[in-house]
């Protein structure tokens, strides 16, 4: 039985995309794919109990900048690809599909020395480093705007397929029901706020929620995503809040009310609290905008610089900002707070906003290009059959 094989890494961003299109697939194929991602990548956690085989290999990161570590990364990059080949030999790999991240490199330069047909599928409006790397050797080069064309070349642009971002079922049938309940609050009406760094965090937002919590508790039940390397600062917010709902409930003569709620990464809550939340606060992720789009939620967007990035996540932001459906403030706790309150006090805006957000997302990604997976992968094993019956 030939094997699909899956790779990317390295954000969630460069993950649940692909497990959205792994999920569109036929049963029979499905049971075909294998992943390839690093060893100790975001990737292995995401995809820990999802049946999916896994199997990793070294990795070098995909720097823009003079650093010592590029030169072992270059071995490091090496001794992928070497890896790479032995389980797409091994696995009897009839197609690649990218979705991106560093450690997709070897495996695509693997299977181009094997011959083995390629789909990438870029999220950004503009081309990030691994997929103008891998661009060249890919049969279908999937992105997700008409105009991120414009980046690659003549010869690439004729297998260019504009398919839009894919994702996951679940936020095109989450319903809100007791996505509070299930983490303890009671769900009296008020506005609710998500604050979210995406499955890495995000410090700054992190720190918004840590200064700013008495001014959003005034206004709203808030539900913080902290990414695993804010856990830490968990307990002392949750502390906090628990101090700032009790002095409200011994002024208003009311029994407190547990108004925060925290975790360093949710996975199967996180659909049902999107469309529960009112309002997010959250990075400019490609995937997460189309989260987003897909479950009509209001948006305040605080993309990551310049200085930590490409500068994709900004234009991912103004793109977005333009249609009506997020805001981008000021970097200032302060401004961003007020941004928050504004917003959770207008009714009328939320509700404009969220219709902006769902005629963003048009279509559903993950079904076409499991589509395009298919029909590359039944030529590629029909080829390898009438091979068999010629010999």
């Amino acid at each position: 039985m030939r094997s699909i094989v899956f790779t990317g890494g390295g954000t969630g961003g460069h993950v649940y995309p692909a497990l959205a299109v792994h999920a569109a697939l036929s049963e029979d194929l499905r049971r075909r794919v294998l992943w390839i991602g690093s060893r100790k990548g975001v990737e292995r956690t995401i995809l820990r109990g999802s049946g999916i085989p896994y199997r990793a290999i070294p990795t070098g990161k995909l720097r823009r900048y003079l650093d010592l570590e590029n030169g072992r990364d270059i071995f490091r990059v090496g001794a992928g690809i070497l890896a790479a080949l032995r389980v797409l030999r091994h696995v009897d790999a009839a197609i690649v599909f990218s979705k991106g991240g560093f450690v997709a490199v070897p495996v695509v330069v693997a299977a181009w020395i094997l011959g083995i047909p390629v789909v990438i599928h870029e999220s950004d409006s503009d081309p990030g480093l691994a997929t103008r790397l891998t661009a060249p050797m890919a049969r279908r080069i999937c992105v997700p705007y008409s105009d991120t064309a414009r980046a690659f070349t003549p010869a690439q642009r004729r297998r260019i397929l504009v398919t839009g971002n894919p994702v996951r079922k679940e936020f095109f049938s989450a319903a809100p029901g007791d996505a509070l309940a299930r983490l303890g609050i009671r769900d009296e009406g008020q506005p609710v706020l998500l604050v979210s760094g995406g499955s890495l965090g995000a410090q700054q937002l992190n720190d918004f929620v840590l200064e700013e919590l008495a001014v959003l508790l005034d206004v709203c039940t808030l539900v913080h995503q902290t990414g695993p390397a804010g856990a830490a600062i968990i307990p002392e917010i949750s502390r906090r809040a628990e101090q700032l709902t009790r002095a409200e409930a011994t002024r208003s003569g009311t029994p407190p009310a547990r108004r925060y709620a925290a975790a360093p990464l949710w996975t199967e809550e996180f659909p049902p609290l999107l469309r529960r939340a009112d309002l997010v606060v959250c990075r400019a992720g490609a995937g997460t905008i189309w989260e987003l789009a897909v479950t009509g939620t209001p948006a305040i967007l605080v993309p990551l610089s310049r200085g930590a990035s490409r500068g994709d996540q900004i234009r991912n932001a103004r793109r977005y900002a333009d249609t009506g459906a997020a805001l981008v403030p000021p970097d200032s706790p302060a401004d961003l707070a007020g941004a928050v309150r504004s917003l959770l006090l207008d009714r009328d805006r939320l509700r404009a906003m969220g219709v902006a957000a769902r005629a963003f997302a048009d279509g559903d990604s993950a079904v076409t290009i499991a589509g395009v997976i298919a029909a590359i992968y039944n030529e590629s094993d029909q080829g390898r059959k009438g091979e068999s019956v010629r010999s």
